[in-house]
């Protein structure tokens, strides 16, 4: 039976919540296009669909729980992760309904009444085919998640800030020969509960309950069957329900908030060798508080994805976008993150990650009338992480995992450094 070794150095992207990810959709996908035949779960069939459960049980080991500069002094922790899954997707001919259930139950050893999170991911989604050259796709999701502790938006809590998302889409997709067209709308629904803060207070971060409204429009035209140029449209409309206290407790601010994203780029796909998209425009948010200047740039992507041999991938991506944010006295964030991997098989079921991360989220259009001091706050994260992942059967697995990850920011005593390290098990079906 032949072995194969797989060797990867991926960069995650960085998030203005989420500094490290345990395990990126990608790397999901990535472990499913590499694997033998001999360990793909079969799942379980009924009627039209197929049902694919899992269990991941994961022990992590983590330096610095609270992500606090070590002025302050870290604590660490061991942690438990249990994290029962369940996809469910269908075989019809035509139109499509997926199901996908995602969980994270945690068990901290150190205040764990103060740390522990029970994070829920629902998401249908589903496509209805009319004719062979148009087609709707939706989907609605709800998730009850938790903020990062490093997140500068919940400084001073005592414990994580739990939030839930809920969220709506659908979207019309129509071939008129070489041109293409994708139209639709993004709906989503955030609502946040308060924390008690370390000072005996209540941290208000129910007053960051808000509406996101994105439309979006993309036009294509197939220059080749390998080439496409595109342009994309996007606007976004932020509205809170009411104003919005810096960290929950500051001064209040009226965050709602109108723009766009434009971009134009070009799409292609060169016999798997090389496949991927480069885009390049505009980014702009304005804000209805008059204390708040507006925020823009210049915006593009980058998504590439290079196949030197059956064996080697190499990926690419950049990206860049406007973010939300609760600091006293700066609009938004202009957040910008990097991502480059190299993929090598040598074993087919053991596979082997290095990888390594960057992101930086620059804090704009403050209120020159504040006196606080994160005005031109500016923050960089790197990160790097290794891991090693054994398929025992069709049916079992398990991973051992290192992450490394930093914030440098000029922003006094907010720079963080974290090491963890995880062992998971996963049952599949």
């Amino acid at each position: 039976m032949r072995k194969k070794i797989a060797l990867i150095l991926i960069v995650n992207s960085f998030c203005v919540n989420s500094a490290m990810a345990y395990q990126t959709e990608d790397d999901a996908d990535f472990f499913k296009e590499r694997a033998s035949e001999a360990y793909i779960p079969k799942g379980l069939r009924s009627g039209s669909f197929l049902f694919l459960p899992s269990m991941d049980v994961t022990n992590e080991y983590n330096s610095n729980i609270y992500m606090r500069d070590k002025t302050y002094g870290v604590t660490d922790s061991y942690i438990a992760h249990y994290k029962p899954g369940l996809d469910v997707r269908s075989n019809w001919t035509r139109h499509a309904l997926n199901f996908t259930l995602n969980t994270d139950i945690t068990q901290y050893a150190t205040l764990p009444d103060q740390n522990n999170y029970h994070d829920v991911m629902v998401n249908a989604d589903g496509k209805l085919d009319l004719t062979r050259n148009s087609f709707f796709t939706g989907g609605i999701a709800y998730n009850d998640l938790h903020e990062n502790r490093g997140s500068p938006d919940q400084i001073n809590g005592t414990g994580p800030t739990f939030y839930s998302s809920k969220i709506i889409d659908s979207f019309y997709n129509q071939k008129f020969n070489r041109m293409a067209l994708k139209t639709g709308l993004n709906t989503t629904r955030y609502d946040y509960q308060n924390v008690a803060s370390t000072a005996g207070t209540t941290l208000q971060m129910s007053t960051r309950d808000r509406w996101e409204y994105k439309p979006m429009m993309r036009l294509s035209y197939e220059i080749q069957p390998q080439y496409e140029a595109f342009a994309k449209f996007e606007y976004k409309q932020v509205v809170y329900d009411t104003l919005v206290l810096s960290n929950g407790s500051g001064l209040a601010y009226n965050r709602n908030s109108n723009g766009y994203n434009a971009t134009s780029g070009l799409f292609f796909d060169l016999t798997d060798l090389l496949t991927g998209d480069i885009s390049a425009g505009y980014v702009q948010r304005s804000y209805d508080d008059l204390r708040l200047s507006q925020v823009s740039g210049v915006n593009g992507f980058l998504n590439l994805k290079y196949r030197p041999t059956k064996l080697t991938t190499v990926l690419a991506r950049i990206g860049r976008d406007i973010n939300e944010t609760t600091q006293q006295g700066v609009a938004g964030v202009l957040s910008t993150t990097a991502n480059l991997s190299a993929e090598h098989e040598l074993y087919r079921n053991v596979l082997v990650k290095i990888g390594g991360n960057v992101g930086q989220m620059g804090y704009q259009g403050y209120d020159t009338t504040s006196t606080a001091n994160n005005l031109n706050r500016n923050d960089l994260y790197y990160g790097g992480s290794a891991s090693t992942k054994y398929l025992l059967n069709r049916n079992l697995s398990t991973d051992l995992t290192y992450n490394y990850s930093t914030r440098d920011s000029n922003y006094v005593n907010s720079s963080f450094v974290v090491n963890q390290l995880m062992l998971n098990l996963r049952g599949q079906f």
